[in-house]
């Protein structure tokens, strides 16, 4: 099969395309429509779930071949056909349910298609675009019995994070990855699942060389891709400073990425 030419572009939302409020940059829209016009290929790599994927992509006006989601753990097609899932395995979910209920922090989880709480959210802190939500009240037992878990995400200082980080090491050593996605949010998945993963994944899938590959995000979960890419960015005045330690370049946004680089 002979290499492909276009490019590929695997960016990330909160931070990089979705800006706190919710939005997307009109500038950014019209860039990205235009890098797909030319034949460029725009994936989307996120930690949401995959729905909040769909969301953005109508308000960009394009459908990417596949969308990566839950942090790399979950791959689609664009005919919404699941082609890569990498779950928590099942001897590991008890062992996180004690853990995490000894400490102050609120834990929800992710299977496939929702996100389960403990109890309802304020709807002030509710960021996700499509509400996938199920409240279940004994949420680690519910778990435990019934969930495939994806992700557990949970809430807290990072104080508290430091310590579930060095319980979870003790039990579990390195088959469960863990990652500070912001200064409030902790969230722990398969070792098997990150962006860079699944960005190898579809790179080989669609036979395009790392030099026609770019990568953009601002968090520790997005420097995983950076290797896999030939041309790396750190975006946002806001970005984790590992990300831009991490990346090519660092930039302001997408518009400038698109209009200066690629």
């Amino acid at each position: 099969m002979d290499i492909r030419k276009e490019k590929l572009f695997f960016c990330d939302l909160d931070g990089v395309l979705v800006q706190s409020d919710g939005t997307i940059k009109i500038g950014d829209i019209e860039k990205i429509k235009e890098f797909v016009n030319d034949g460029g290929i725009f994936i989307i790599c996120t930690g949401r779930l995959d729905q909040d994927i769909e969301y953005v992509e109508k308000k960009l006006g394009i459908k990417g071949s596949f969308r990566i989601s839950q942090n790399g753990a979950v791959i689609k097609t664009k005919d919404d056909k699941v082609i890569f899932h990498k779950k928590i395995a099942k001897d590991y979910v008890g062992v996180l349910n004690n853990i995490l209920s000894h400490h102050e922090v609120r834990t929800e989880i992710n299977d496939l298609q929702n996100r389960y709480y403990p109890s309802p959210r304020n709807p002030e802190n509710i960021a996700e675009f499509i509400d996938t939500s199920i409240v279940k009240e004994n949420l680690f037992d519910y778990a435990l019995k019934n969930l495939n878990p994806t992700i557990y995400l949970n809430f807290g200082e990072e104080a508290q994070f430091e310590i579930i980080k060095k319980e979870i090491q003790v039990a579990l050593g390195a088959e469960i990855s863990i990652v500070q996605t912001s200064p409030t949010s902790l969230e722990i998945f398969s070792k098997e699942a990150s962006k860079g993963n699944a960005a190898k994944y579809i790179s080989l899938q669609l036979n395009i060389d790392k030099e026609n590959i770019v990568a953009a995000g601002d968090a520790e979960s997005d420097i995983t891709m950076f290797q896999y890419a030939g041309n790396s960015f750190a975006v946002g005045e806001h970005c984790d400073k590992k990300v831009i330690k991490a990346a090519d370049y660092h930039v302001c946004g997408i518009e400038e990425l698109l209009t200066s680089y690629i």
